[in-house]
């Protein structure tokens, strides 16, 4: 009897396949060999996947990004406000190694974002659904009475995406000023200046 291949799976493993090789050499050694040998696969079974390179990086991007997302999403369900940003930042930011590494998948593909339009899109839509996630979160800081009168809405959302994003940058290049208990004060300084006890 045929042995029956479950294709999400094996799309999967290569997927992971090809993040562990962008952690540990970079990008530029992504080949089809590397994650081959990486996966455990034919050489041809990963063009069955992955036609190139480009569709590679993709979705090594959204496994992380979509990891984040939904892990966020079940940790601040039943939570609002200041305190579900506090709980946001806290998932998204590189407090542990695996995190930090992951970070390095995001900057690649900001690199490649950045100079693509099909990558620019793909990153556009999928950083738009997180601002959404925070604008919720400080409008209904304000619906609550958290939020200061003095932050406006679009301002907050720029100002968290900023704080978030700037430390996974950090945590790839400059490792040793992403301690723990860096990013704690950072988040505690962040929410403290959205909301209405701040100095």
């Amino acid at each position: 009897m045929p042995k029956i291949v479950d294709h999400e799976e094996r799309r999967a493993h290569i997927v992971e396949a090809v993040t562990q090789i962008i952690i540990r050499d970079g990008f530029d050694r992504v080949t089809m060999r590397e994650i081959a040998a990486e996966a455990g696969y034919a050489h041809g079974a990963i063009a069955r996947y992955f036609p190139d390179k480009q569709s590679l990086l993709t979705a090594a991007f959204l496994q992380v990004f979509q990891h984040s997302h939904q892990r966020t999403l079940e940790l601040v369900a039943g939570v609002r406000g200041l305190a579900a940003l506090r709980t946001m930042s806290r998932q998204l930011l590189p407090y542990d190694t695996a995190e930090s590494l992951r970070a390095r998948v995001v900057l690649t593909f900001w690199d490649r974002a950045s100079q693509d339009p099909e990558l620019w899109e793909i990153h556009h839509e999928n950083i738009t659904r997180r601002r959404a996630l925070i604008r919720r979160f400080v409008e209904e800081a304000r619906e609550d009475g958290e939020l200061h009168p003095g932050v406006d809405v679009e301002e907050a959302v720029n100002r968290v995406s900023a704080h978030n994003a700037g430390w996974q940058m950090i945590a790839v290049l400059v490792p040793e000023a992403a301690a723990a208990r860096s990013l704690d004060a950072s988040i505690e300084a962040l929410i403290s200046g959205l909301g209405t006890e701040r100095a």
